[in-house]
């Protein structure tokens, strides 16, 4: 766990944000739970993903009587996905607005707003941070329903080098490229990609860190193009992504392309044209084989919903918010009130296995079971939500190809491949 005495800087807020010792807020008020998303800038479709699935549990827990009559309500913090956007927005959510827990934030503003959290003991379920800084943050506060870039990047190096996961004919990588951003979130990746493809017998041939947000990547790419790979893992933003695989085209390069998350989706299709993506392979956390029929009723659920489809993100949110709101209830249940102290330890009561738990998928479940005197486990969408000690949690991984011009999902990868 991080020292509180390497962080004097946060002295000073963390004064004011004593208040997380006792009850935040009336107990008759709203409970309040801040979204520390990015909700403008180039990351805003994180937000745009995750708050209308927030908001779907949210409806559900309100229009059963709330938690002890109270509702859930949010307080929107716009990180802007960047650094010192997500420092401002946390120290209001926190110290202003007396949020009682986080949902958030991403990667890319985790480092800001990590100290604030863990100094105020403020607990966060994150659903969209995958950064391999959060592995071991803390282990009283910091939770997440999506995997970390630790198993991420093994993912990407195990499909590379494994024709089972890869499209039906397709050869594995002998001699692979690694081309990073040079920011928090991509840089979280590098070290995970790197070490893993030597586990799976391949070392990477070149590493390549790039400056972000140049409107030409050409001599980047001549460098990369120089190791003669066969694949190039490209860890970027979309806008810097696209710029990459542009200068490679027309480069002549004609090898294979693997990329994260953030390109997986059909937004970035668009963006780099259907023609130049054809063929890359992407990365998408999935559904456990227990948890297939779920994410089909949740599907159907959402779409009547929300009107749209289920988005990247959306899956994590749905179990981030299940466990938050059934945290509450637990808290509520066996000490009459809530406090940011007493909330983190029952996030660990509502969703640690154990053989006297009843197993439950939803808050409405989870809250006839609490009422009906049982302990319960809460399984979610993306398979078991059993936190490590540091609040973690292993998913499968699906491997994509953009094929026709859509993405399509060509393998899955259980965790437990990635051991």
């Amino acid at each position: 766990m991080i020292e509180f005495t390497k962080r004097r800087a946060c002295t000073a807020i963390a004064a004011v944000g004593l208040i997380a010792a006792g009850p935040v807020g009336a107990q008759d008020d709203p409970l309040k739970v801040g979204l520390l998303l990015p909700f403008t800038g180039q990351y805003a479709w994180v937000g745009e993903n995750v708050q209308p699935v927030a908001r779907m549990i949210a409806e559900e827990v309100n229009t059963s009587g709330g938690i002890g009559g109270r509702e859930i309500s949010f307080v929107q913090g716009d990180t802007e996905g960047v650094v010192d956007a997500g420092t401002t927005a946390a120290q209001k959510l926190i110290n202003v607005d007396n949020v009682m827990a986080l949902v958030g934030p991403t990667s890319l503003s985790f480092s800001g707003s990590k100290n604030l959290i863990i100094d105020n003991g403020v607990p966060m379920v994150t659903p969209t941070a995958g950064t391999t800084e959060l592995d071991r943050a803390c282990r009283d506060v910091c939770f997440r329903t999506v995997p970390s870039d630790a198993l991420g990047g093994r993912a990407i190096a195990r499909a590379a080098t494994d024709a089972q996961y890869l499209a039906e004919g397709a050869s594995t990588w002998e001699n692979p490229v690694l081309m990073v951003a040079q920011s928090p979130a991509m840089v979280s990746f590098l070290e995970p990609i790197e070490r893993s493809f030597a586990d799976y017998g391949t070392e990477v041939a070149r590493v390549i860190e790039f400056t972000p947000g140049k409107p030409s990547y050409r001599a980047e790419v001549q460098e990369a193009l120089g190791a003669n790979p066969d694949g190039i893992v490209l860890v970027a933003a979309p806008e810097d992504s696209a710029r990459v695989m542009t200068n490679a085209f027309q480069s002549g390069y004609d090898g294979d392309w693997f990329v994260t998350q953030d390109q997986t989706n059909a937004d970035y299709i668009d963006l780099a044209s259907a023609e130049l993506v054809e063929g890359i392979y992407g990365l998408e956390e999935v559904a456990s084989e227990e948890g297939q029929a779920l994410n089909r009723a949740f599907e159907e659920r959402y779409q009547d919903y929300a009107g749209e489809e289920v988005k990247i993100f959306g899956t994590n949110t749905y179990d981030a918010m299940n466990v938050v709101a059934l945290a509450m209830l637990s808290d509520h249940m066996d000490d009459g009130e809530i406090t940011r102290a007493t909330l983190a330890e029952h996030i660990r009561a509502v969703s640690d296995p154990g053989e006297d738990k009843t197993q439950v998928t939803s808050y409405t479940e989870g809250k006839q079971a609490l009422q009906a005197g049982e302990k319960i486990d809460y399984r979610g969408l993306v398979g078991p939500i059993d936190f490590d000690d540091w609040g973690n949690i292993a998913a499968p991984f699906g491997i994509r190809q953009v094929q026709g011009g859509a993405w399509s999902t060509v393998a899955v990868i259980p965790a437990a491949a990635l051991d």
